[in-house]
């Protein structure tokens, strides 16, 4: 069943785990085209991917050394399908932080701020 929701009703929410702990919050969606519509593939979460989009910039990678950010593990990467978002107020973790470790990583460095598709 394919259900719609609206990305602002996301964007700065809360990420829940299973367990009821925050583990950071929605900072950045990624989508692909898909016809006349985008699907969304995945979810950045957590402080790093506050500053991602910034990363491709020199300020920005000089703000990301400036407070020792770029090379932390502080952004996981979720698929659509490991987020439960029927309540936009409160999306919720599918999977166990321990099977989001192996999802975490810093951000894809594109030079000129392009990004491959």
């Amino acid at each position: 069943m394919m259900s719609t929701v609206n990305l602002e009703h996301l964007a700065g929410r809360r990420v829940l785990s299973r367990q009821g702990e925050s583990i950071g919050y929605i900072e950045e969606i990624r989508a692909e085209p898909a016809g006349d519509d985008f699907v969304v593939t995945e979810f950045h979460v957590g402080i790093y991917a506050a500053f991602e989009r910034l990363s491709a910039s020199t300020i920005g990678t000089a703000v990301l050394d400036f407070f020792r950010l770029r090379r932390r593990d502080g952004l996981y990467r979720i698929p659509w399908d490991k987020l439960d978002i029927s309540d936009p107020a409160r999306p919720r973790l599918l999977c166990s932080t321990t099977e989001l470790s192996g999802m975490k990583g810093a951000p894809e460095f594109h030079p000129r701020g392009r990004q491959d598709r």
